[in-house]
């Protein structure tokens, strides 16, 4: 669910985040003489009452440079007392991360706070080299001809000194994680009550939408043990809050913010802006800006981590979801895993940061051309010709609703339609498929017998949320005969089509894979001479309606969307579960639309009656991510298909599919860092044209 806090004006709200970055100024608590900007003065928010009790914190780092950052903002919070901080390997060694502490602790004039020695490897496996993205030393490689002795580090080792500090303030200690959580792993195994001392737990770490900065789908502190932060997620039942990747990316704050921060005149100042000035560099490059999805600007991830340890007030928003993390997949260990769904029956739940109000002062957001006027090459013919589509379906309500929308369409010709296993077996599909074009009186298209199982895996069940037999469990007793049906196998008359067809055919594809995984086996140039494929199936955010992380049509046979996203090289437009769900109708419109007085709208009430039932029970609304509503997934597919100005935004993005993995097998992998190197990228429907869609329904049953 959604918790929305605050309330906050935008101006507010970007003078409490800030403030919290202002301890560069001089003083060795933050509070000097100095006058903050006049943006920011109106709200010194990261301030408490006196009488307050101080807040305990202990920071579990790898000190780099975004760590730096969170240590200063945590030592010049006031009413703010930090009992340790536990080092860890990381972003550097964990020498370096040692040395690096304490020269931020002695440019702070804190070198009284504790440091300790934590691990230096991961749980399983080698260390991950954190690159040089802020140096090999981790600290910019700037000199530092004096450094603090290495004898200042407590002798006492880090787990044993966790362990010992949240027994001596039991309820009392906020500990806050912005590194690989090797330690908090080890001190759980030391002591499993530990996790039940603590007041809460604050991570900076995981993927939210599966959009990884060091692997495909991973974010670096959970790659970097995925077994630690798996043990820390399942085991932690303290309340938790993670500051994900993708939020950190969504909440940067604008590079004029950075520019005056590092240029205030004091030591602390000259320090940061040292440090971070190599960090900086980089992060203005273009390759570090794809991995940013609110355009550039000045993202310190670990530094939200402890802001909002400090100060709660300072987010907006949040989700409360059980999580985990996968320790199979080869594109997706080390994922946060998110189940919305609650199929992982876990009690303990997280609160996963979503917002903090900075409109006012992070810039305007990207914006994304139309979708295909990015494609180029798909835009319809000035002289308005008719555009073949063929479709692969495995019909229950939701490809019904689709293939009424096709066949009412003007300019359109569709070509056939290949029959699919999947929202139930082959032989209902058949009949159903022929059901839909009688009431439609389109008998005339050709309808052909495809694959009634995956390629590899046992057929899945659907369940019966489109009733038993796919389209509501309503008897039909002058239903078409299948003896309607081509001689020709489907995949066969699908190859044959496009031969005929030669880059004119359209392929709307709104089933398991199965069919197309055959067809490129059976014909390797049968892509090539496609116009376009347009896919319902996959998922962006990793949120899964049929697995925990899986979309039902990918996950119905991974194999098959493996090789048709690795295989086909035309022009991909895929309108995956999420996107569905966001741009759903409301429920007013969906009664209007089956209140027309026509046979097909009686045909349509009649067969969505049960699924329209369970699509407003509350388990079917967990599923939705933004609000109710109507979500007919399979015709945004089509609707794209038919009309090219119908999708306003898209993601163009390198695609594959996760073929292990104990959550994610079947999760469609969305490369936004190019890691995989694949040419060939895919249209990730974002938003659309909801007005295009209801006169479109509207038309299908009139």
């Amino acid at each position: 669910m959604h918790v929305i806090g605050g309330g906050l004006p935008a101006e507010y709200a970007y003078a409490n985040i800030s403030s919290c970055f202002w301890p560069l100024k001089s003083g060795t608590s933050g509070q000097g003489t100095q006058q903050l900007p006049l943006h920011l003065q109106a709200s010194k928010t990261c301030q408490r009452p006196i009488t307050r009790m101080k807040k305990k914190l202990i920071l579990n780092v790898d000190t780099g440079v975004d760590d730096a950052q969170a240590i200063m903002v945590a030592l010049a919070a006031p009413d703010v007392e930090i009992l340790a901080i536990t080092c860890s390997h990381g972003n550097t060694t964990l020498e370096n991360v040692l040395r690096n502490t304490l020269r931020v602790l002695k440019a702070c004039n804190r070198l009284d706070v504790p440091v300790y020695r934590g691990c230096a490897e991961p749980l399983e496996g080698q260390r991950l080299d954190g690159g040089d993205y802020q140096g090999k030393d981790g600290l910019g490689d700037v000199p530092d001809p004096d450094p603090p002795s290495m004898d200042l580090v407590q002798k006492e080792n880090g787990i044993d000194a966790l362990v010992r500090i949240a027994k001596e303030n039991p309820g009392e200690v906020t500990l806050v994680a912005t590194a690989p959580l090797t330690n908090l792993a080890t001190a759980f195994e030391l002591d499993p009550s530990f996790p039940d001392k603590l007041k809460a737990l604050y991570i900076m770490g995981g993927t939210s939408e599966a959009r990884g900065n060091v692997t495909v789908c991973g974010e670096f502190n959970f790659v970097a043990d995925a077994e630690a932060a798996c043990t820390v997620l399942e085991h932690y039942t303290c309340p938790t809050y993670i500051a994900s990747w993708e939020f950190t990316c969504r909440n940067i704050l604008p590079w004029s913010f950075y520019d005056t921060w590092v240029a205030q005149g004091t030591e602390k100042a000259d320090f940061m802006k040292k440090i971070s000035r190599y960090t900086m560099e980089i992060a203005k490059t273009e390759q570090y800006e794809k991995q940013l999805i609110a355009g550039p600007g000045f993202n310190s991830c670990d530094a939200y981590a402890s802001a909002v340890a400090i100060n709660d007030s300072l987010v907006t928003e949040k989700e409360e979801v059980a999580v985990t993390v996968e320790l199979g997949g080869k594109n997706t260990r080390g994922m946060m895993v998110m189940d919305y769904t609650d199929k992982l029956k876990k009690d303990h739940k997280a609160f996963i940061l979503k917002k903090v109000d900075l409109e006012n002062c992070s810039g305007q957001c990207r914006q994304q051309p139309p979708l295909y006027s990015q494609a180029g090459n798909i835009c319809q013919d000035p002289l308005t010709r008719m555009k073949k589509l063929f479709i692969d379906a495995d019909t229950g309500v939701d490809d019904a609703q689709a293939i009424m929308v096709a066949l009412t369409a003007p300019d359109v010709e569709i070509l056939g339609i290949t029959c699919c296993y999947g929202n139930t077996p082959l032989e209902n599909v058949l009949k159903n498929t022929l059901r839909v074009l009688k009431v439609c009186n389109r008998l005339d298209i050709p309808v052909y017998r495809g694959c009634s199982g995956p390629l590899l895996a046992k057929r899945r069940d659907a369940g019966d949320y489109h009733g038993k037999d796919g389209l509501g469990d309503v008897p039909d007793p002058d239903a078409p005969g299948l003896d309607l049906l081509q001689k020709r196998r489907g995949v066969t008359a699908m190859i044959k089509t496009v031969n005929q067809n030669p880059g004119e055919v359209s392929l709307v594809a709104t089933a398991p894979l199965t069919n197309l995984a055959v067809a490129v086996q059976l014909d390797p140039s049968f892509p090539k001479k496609l116009k376009a494929l347009y896919i319902m199936g996959g998922n962006t955010d990793s949120r899964g309606n049929t697995t925990v992380c899986g979309e039902f049509n990918f996950v119905a046979d991974p194999e098959a969307a493996y090789i048709v996203l690795d295989r086909y090289t035309c022009p991909t437009y895929i309108a995956p579960w999420e996107f569905s769900c966001r741009n759903s109708l409301p429920w007013s419109f969906c009664k209007e639309w089956l209140c027309q007085n026509t046979e097909k709208a009686a045909f349509m009430k009649k067969i969505t009656t049960l699924s329209m039932t369970r699509a407003q029970s509350e388990d079917y609304q967990k599923e939705i991510t933004e609000g109710k509503g109507f979500n007919s997934c399979d015709t945004y597919a089509m609707a794209a298909a038919i009309d090219d100005s119908f999708v306003t935004e898209s993601d163009e993005v390198g695609v594959t599919v996760e073929l292990e993995g104990k959550f994610t097998r079947g999760m469609m992998v969305l490369d936004y860092m190019e890691l995989l190197s694949k040419k060939h990228k895919a249209f990730v429907m974002k938003t659309v044209d909801l007005e295009k869609l209801k006169e479109m329904f509207m038309n299908s049953l009139k």
